[in-house]
């Protein structure tokens, strides 16, 4: 009998606190049906709920880098699914759709029209793509330090070309994918800001049928849960759903 997905997170070092992967499984929990395991790997498994399972980074590399270690050989049963989510995602709607088509690995193509690959949500078969991992640790330093990839997607990308992407309208980024940018809008109308700060025009929600929103870079969820954030809308959202 085939073991259950995992539904998996990594949290190294400070950037964020044990309180983003506690939520992250809350939310897992709601909104995915079908059995399943929550797995962090983590450097330090200080501060988060005791229920909650880790396993250790095998290795430490700088920041986006450590995703990495998703793909290394043994890390999980040979053939067993895995869904990665950042930390930094509000799940609003279904997973049961990452796991509907047939496997294979899987990964954010394009936020609206601008062609960029997004590694915040993934989904992998163990051990199906260790290749990711074995030629990045034999040159490690020389691609870390090359300045050829802005970030891990870039390198996932270039060892998997032919790799499929999640349904664009599942999957939406707060910044690209979403209407949160305020100021665009009252520049080409010359309209005041103070005017537009007013709370029925500083909010966004994400459209029906929505399952994951991604916040990449800054705002985080909580920047925007309450109040907007610099020229970012206030994300009511985010108080519903991120606990």
């Amino acid at each position: 009998m085939p073991a259950n997905p995992i539904v998996c997170c990594v949290k190294w070092g400070a950037k964020y606190p044990p309180l983003y992967v506690d939520r992250l499984r809350n939310m897992v929990a709601r909104h995915l049906e079908r059995p399943h395991d929550f797995v962090c790997l983590t450097d330090d498994r200080a501060g988060l709920e005791p229920g909650i399972a880790t396993l250790a980074l095998p290795d430490i590399f700088p920041g986006f880098w450590n995703k990495i270690s998703l793909f290394r050989r043994g890390m999980f049963e040979p053939g067993q699914t895995i869904l990665y989510l950042d930390l930094d995602i509000v799940i609003v709607g279904s997973l049961d759709f990452v796991f509907e088509d047939p496997g294979g690995f899987r990964f954010i193509g394009t936020f609206g029209t601008r062609p960029a690959f997004n590694s915040s949500v993934m989904r992998m078969q163990g051990d199906e793509q260790a290749h990711v991992y074995d030629r990045f640790v034999s040159q490690a330093v020389e691609v870390i330090n090359s300045g050829r990839y802005a970030g891990d997607q870039n390198w996932i990308t270039e060892q998997i070309p032919d790799t499929k992407f999640f349904p664009v309208d599942k999957i939406l980024s707060y910044k690209r994918s979403m209407p949160s940018h305020a100021f665009p809008l009252a520049k080409k109308l010359k309209l005041d800001f103070n005017w537009l700060r007013a709370p029925r025009y500083m909010t966004v929600a994400p459209p029906p049928g929505a399952s994951i929103v991604v916040f990449h870079g800054k705002p985080d969820p909580e920047d925007v849960m309450d109040a907007p954030y610099g020229p970012w809308k206030r994300a009511p959202f985010v108080k519903e759903h991120w606990r």
